[in-house]
């Protein structure tokens, strides 16, 4: 579950660690019963969970594809998974936002670490190779591809998607694809 504040635990001396006390959505829940809220945020936040339980292994497994980096995978994911919750009420297609989301924060990671690395005037001469397993080297081979060309790959080999949905979510023209 995706929390915007989680206070410290309530104890009562017991053994079990107490109550959890947690703002979602707007709304106070105790050890994941709810305190209070209005009706439609309670639906909001249904809803919410249910497209988080659904999508989040997908999102994730978007973002490691562009990344090959567990960890920063998990953020990019966690990140916009919170941006989509933000404005979840006014988001007409959730599946989309995710996607351009997940996007958007490899690239920006992407250009942080470039930037980093022109900063810092580091050069990286050999990372670990990733050929023994089922795809024989091939993730290495997309994760040399420079991040629009590797984002158009994976888009289309691993999500599937079409010339037209793959420019949407990039916001490219589909001829560039």
């Amino acid at each position: 579950m995706i929390t915007d504040f989680v206070a410290q635990p309530e104890t009562d001396g017991d053994a079990s660690g107490g109550s959890w006390l947690q703002l979602f959505g707007g709304a106070w829940h105790l050890s994941g019963v709810q305190v209070f809220t209005s009706v439609e945020g309670e639906r909001a936040v249904s809803d919410f969970e249910d497209l988080y339980r659904t999508q989040r292994e997908r999102v994730v497994q978007l973002a490691w594809l562009l990344t090959h980096d567990a960890a920063a995978a998990e953020d990019v994911a966690h990140d916009a998974f919170t941006a989509l919750f933000r404005r979840y009420d006014r988001v007409q297609n959730p599946a989309a936002y995710l996607r351009r989301s997940v996007i958007n924060g490899v690239y920006e990671r992407t250009r942080r670490r470039a930037r980093e690395r022109c900063r810092n005037q580091l050069v990286i001469t050999g990372e670990a190779l990733a050929t023994s397993g089922p795809t024989g080297g091939i993730a290495d081979v997309v994760a040399r591809l420079h991040i629009d060309q590797r984002t158009a790959v994976v888009l289309r080999y691993w999500g599937g998607l079409l010339d037209q949905e793959i420019a949407d979510a990039m916001g490219i023209r589909p001829s560039t694809v």
